[in-house]
């Protein structure tokens, strides 16, 4: 997946206080990870050998990394990248009341992000995910090759152009639903988009341990090389 530009999934950022967005195109993917994290509080008693686990809550977080670039061929793509990561850097930050000469706190710098079914809501019209930033950070990288070497150019500062950045994201989801099962139904009551792919309310178990015909994985690469094989 690293090396297929993803062309027709915009990852998108909006900064939830001022409205304001910015989208990646044609992003790299280096890694991606979804954790859910149940928390437990465990109390041990004299004579039982397993603790008494009280469940808490649980939690999701969102790990996401990508290149952006080479662009060889524009200056303005560069320049256009860089702006986006320098808007992305700023939505790490608050928005600030003023009262006379002090300035407070107003809101928050919470986002709403989406990227494709990877990065969605589980209902509703609006299919961002609601979260907070707890890192981000971008890496310039530069080397000596042609699709490495940066471009130094004088718009009346000079101007450091990368051909291509790497970009993490470390993501806090903020459920704005509680996402569970019905207690009386047995049916999942987050959404039927909530995780990687749309899980119906009418998916069966039966339908989850279909077994998929036909050869898949290694066994398909071993059957296209015995057909091979078999023509010559």
């Amino acid at each position: 997946m690293a090396s297929q530009a993803l062309t027709s999934a915009a990852l998108e950022i909006e900064h939830t206080a001022t409205g304001k967005k910015v989208q990646f195109f044609q992003i790299k993917m280096t890694g991606f990870t979804d954790t859910v994290t149940p928390s437990w509080t465990e109390e041990n008693v004299y004579g039982r050998m397993d603790p008494i686990a009280t469940y808490q809550g649980t939690t999701r977080a969102i790990e996401l990394s990508f290149d952006i670039g080479p662009f060889p061929e524009s200056d303005d793509r560069k320049k256009l990248a860089l702006q986006k990561i320098s808007r992305l850097m700023q939505f790490q930050y608050p928005t600030y009341a003023s009262s006379g000469s002090a300035t407070s706190i107003s809101r928050p710098p919470l986002l709403n992000v989406s990227f494709a079914n990877y990065i969605r809501a589980g209902s509703g019209t609006d299919t961002s995910l609601l979260c907070y930033m707890t890192a981000m950070s971008y890496n310039p990288i530069d080397g000596m090759s042609a699709v490495t070497t940066p471009k130094v150019v004088d718009d009346g500062n000079p101007t450091i152009l990368p051909q291509r950045i790497a970009v993490s994201l470390s993501l806090k989801i903020l459920h704005e639903v509680a996402p569970g099962w019905g207690d009386s139904s047995g049916e999942w009551d987050g959404g039927d988009t909530w995780g990687p792919y749309t899980t119906p309310s009418g998916l069966s178990d039966t339908d989850l341990s279909e077994v998929p015909t036909g050869p898949t994985g290694i066994e398909a690469e071993d059957s296209a090389n015995e057909d091979a094989l078999n023509d010559d």
